[in-house]
């Protein structure tokens, strides 16, 4: 077996769940329509490992705004999408893109907390 892609995590990191939703609009019974977030599928809380990203802007920065961007990396998945979001410890995060690994064994997501209640 052949050694990690640089950066690729060891099982052992991936250490917190993330629950994956969708959104479905459904009959808010006055003839409209309201959003709800639902499980994407049977399975939908994976392991994964979170880390505030590093980038031009300081988190304490973003954090001040009430957005910090995170990185969420777990064994790969074809089928997140950015019209998802994730929940970690109960807080609900944007996904802005999904990067696959140079040998497609994880993906990485990065996500932006305060996101659509």
């Amino acid at each position: 077996m052949g050694a990690l892609p640089a950066g690729a995590p060891v099982i052992g990191q991936l250490r917190e769940r993330v629950r994956f939703e969708r959104p479905a609009i459904g009959a808010d019974g006055a003839g409209g329509g309201a959003l709800a977030w639902l499980p994407v599928d049977a399975n939908p809380t994976v392991w994964a490992r979170v880390e505030a990203a590093a980038g031009t802007e300081p988190v304490e920065a973003q954090a001040r705004e009430g957005h910090v961007t995170w990185r969420v990396t777990l064994r790969r998945r074809d089928d997140i999408t950015a019209d998802w979001r994730l929940v970690w410890r109960g807080a609900v995060f944007d996904i802005l893109g999904v990067l696959p690994d140079e040998r497609r064994a994880y993906v990485t997501i990065l996500a932006r907390s305060g996101g659509a209640q």
